[in-house]
């Protein structure tokens, strides 16, 4: 009796350990079965992140050549900038010892100008700048008899000073506009009060020409009649100052046209 109960003991520790073993064989299998899961799917994601780094890396390397090309195009268009930039900085350096030329010369013959009518300082004579030209500003009084356009011996030696500084000066431009006030006149000679102010601006430029010899070349003539007034034409003392001779000088420009179109 003692013997068998010893073998039935027997068969069950050996029953009970294979059940333990199959557990821990199967526990075993699930673990590895898992790993094997997790494994591949580190593969996959490996895979997967090496795929997408070089992508990036390739991604990378495309915009740093992009970057790289442009970089040496923007190089160029520097150096052709410092290039414009410098050359611009020259010309505008020419352009204002030009400017600056012309002006000085302008501010001389107004000086000398003033002091060459300075016996005639009573005769409400102008000289000033204005838009960078330089106006002498002749009253009626002084040059013409009323609807006349002759010159008097008196206006003539009045203008000799004038033509002696203009002359010193051979590359101004002499403009001669006549002006009248709004009172119509109509006479044998004279039609209109546009042509009384021509003819006055005709006969200005003719006494420069021919008593004082000044290029013609230089000389340019014309009538505003009553449209450029300086005052009101509905007082006597109005229509005296819009009745007169204006010389403007122009400064010689084709050193400054050069240099802009060159």
């Amino acid at each position: 009796m003692r013997k068998l109960s010893t073998g039935v003991l027997l068969v069950i520790v050996i029953a009970f350990s294979s059940c333990k073993a199959k557990k821990e064989l199967a526990v075993a299998k699930e673990t590895i079965t898992k790993l094997e899961a997790d494994l591949a799917s580190c593969n996959t994601n490996l895979t997967n992140t090496t795929n997408t780094s070089n992508a990036k890396i390739a991604d990378l390397n495309g915009q740093l050549t992009k970057c790289t090309n442009q970089n040496a195009e923007l190089s160029k268009d520097a150096l052709a900038y410092r290039e414009l930039k410098e050359d611009l900085r020259a010309r505008q350096a020419r352009l204002n010892a030009a400017l600056a030329e012309q002006g000085t010369s302008l501010r001389e013959i107004r000086e000398k100008i003033i002091a060459g009518l300075s016996q005639l300082a009573d005769s409400n004579i102008e000289v000033t700048f204005k838009s960078g030209f330089l106006y002498v500003t002749l009253p009626e009084a002084l040059l013409f008899p009323p609807g006349s356009a002759t010159l008097s011996a008196k206006a003539k030696n009045a203008i000799s000073p004038l033509a002696n500084v203009l002359n010193n000066y051979p590359k101004v431009q002499i403009y001669v506009v006549g002006n009248t006030d709004s009172i119509k006149i109509h006479t044998a000679r004279f039609a209109d009060n546009w042509s009384l102010s021509t003819e006055r601006a005709n006969s200005i430029v003719r006494v420069m020409r021919d008593n004082y010899n000044v290029d013609p070349t230089r000389l340019l003539s014309g009538g505003r009649s009553k449209y450029n007034p300086v005052a009101d034409n509905g007082t006597k003392e109005g229509r005296a100052l819009n009745r007169r001779i204006q010389i403007v000088l122009n400064p010689d420009l084709a050193k400054l046209w050069d240099m802009m179109e060159n």
